[in-house]
């Protein structure tokens, strides 16, 4: 690989990806308050598919009632949204990329008052940000959830996702149970912090048959007592072993939330070194992500094999059509990090953007 390899195609199981760029999961909250798609959702990432990047993940999507992670955000746990849903992942195969579903609970990082449900966690420990105490899962709640993860892949595959992703990053609640921050469990899920995670790659797997998985972890939690890369560096093998065919890494939870959404700062490429770290100990490819703000650094992340892929998220929400300007050497819309994407920090409703006024 050299000069352009980002534009290099990747095939993965039965899917080929036509670039190395990518737009993650995103949180607009534009969902209906029962988590149908909308118009506006449909507007969004029908816009972004066709700026250029070669994988669009939807989500995250929720797939139980309690883990629902803010008031309007897209749920996959109701047959009622499968036609929504594939409406959704049409739009972003017809404007030229592979479509994504991210998949999640958000364990303890939610609130009873917003989903209307009690909150439940690996262990009764609250969230230092969101400060609710949790219910610990007994064997049959986690059952249920792991069934549920399941059933939303079904309906991910019936909707025509490409690909699936299972967010276990940012401390919700499958990285809850990863993570020594956040898991105090004495029994097999304590024991082996991996074993909710990889059953449930497992019976997806054999749910979804070769349809690739992603795995979404966070390298480092950047939290006292939390997750290290030096961890991290043994989980995502063991994630690989259990069936992933390829793994995203972010960084932090929400007691850390500068490293989930770092700065520019914070400097370029701020995780980078965490990706190249996984990619060094897994067999499949590997996402990167955090402040990759230009074409010219995703290249040479790729030309340099730091990551197979290269996740880039707010400049595309600033300017949909980023991938497609830069390739062409045209001006685009530059992300200002004003912070209004930010929207649950900042008491807004859903996500805007000084940038991109069609939103």
């Amino acid at each position: 690989m050299g000069k352009n390899s980002f534009l290099e195609p990747l095939e993965i199981n039965n899917i080929i990806l036509p670039n190395r760029i990518v737009f993650p999961a995103f949180q607009a909250n534009y969902a209906t308050s029962e988590g149908f798609v909308t118009e506006r959702l449909l507007k969004m990432y029908g816009k972004i598919a066709s700026g250029g990047s070669g994988l669009v993940i939807a989500g995250g999507m929720a797939v139980s009632d309690d883990g629902t992670p803010n008031t309007n955000a897209i749920k996959i746990n109701d047959d009622r949204q499968i036609p929504g849903l594939k409406d959704l992942f049409s739009v972003i195969k017809k404007n030229g990329s592979v479509a994504g579903a991210q998949l999640m609970h958000a364990g303890r990082q939610t609130v009873s008052i917003m989903t209307g449900h009690p909150v439940v966690a690996a262990s009764a420990i609250p969230c230092p940000v969101m400060k609710e105490m949790p219910l610990e899962l007994d064997n049959r709640g986690i059952k249920r959830i792991q069934d549920d993860f399941v059933n939303a892949s079904a309906r991910a595959k019936e909707s025509g996702a490409d690909l699936i992703e299972l967010h276990g990053a940012f401390g919700y609640l499958i990285g809850g149970f990863l993570s020594p921050f956040s898991n105090k469990r004495r029994d097999e899920y304590g024991k082996d912090s991996t074993l909710f995670f990889t059953e449930i790659i497992e019976r997806v797997k054999r749910e979804v048959g070769n349809m690739p998985v992603s795995c979404r972890i966070s390298g480092d939690e950047f939290v006292e007592g939390g997750l290290t890369i030096d961890q991290t560096r043994k989980i995502a093998p063991r994630l690989v072993e259990a069936g992933a065919d390829l793994i995203s890494v972010g960084a932090g939870t929400y007691a850390s939330m500068k490293h989930m959404v770092p700065t520019k700062d914070m400097g370029e490429g701020v995780h980078v070194y965490l990706a190249k770290a996984i990619r060094d100990v897994v067999d499949v490819p590997v996402i990167c992500s955090d402040n990759i703000r230009s074409i010219g650094f995703a290249d040479k992340i790729i030309s340099e094999k730091r990551a197979d892929l290269v996740a880039i998220c707010r400049p595309q929400v600033a300017d949909p059509f980023f991938v497609k300007k830069s390739i062409n050497n045209q001006p685009y819309k530059e992300c200002l990090d004003c912070g209004k994407c930010l929207y649950f920090l900042r008491g807004e409703k859903s996500v805007s953007c000084t940038q991109n006024s069609e939103l």
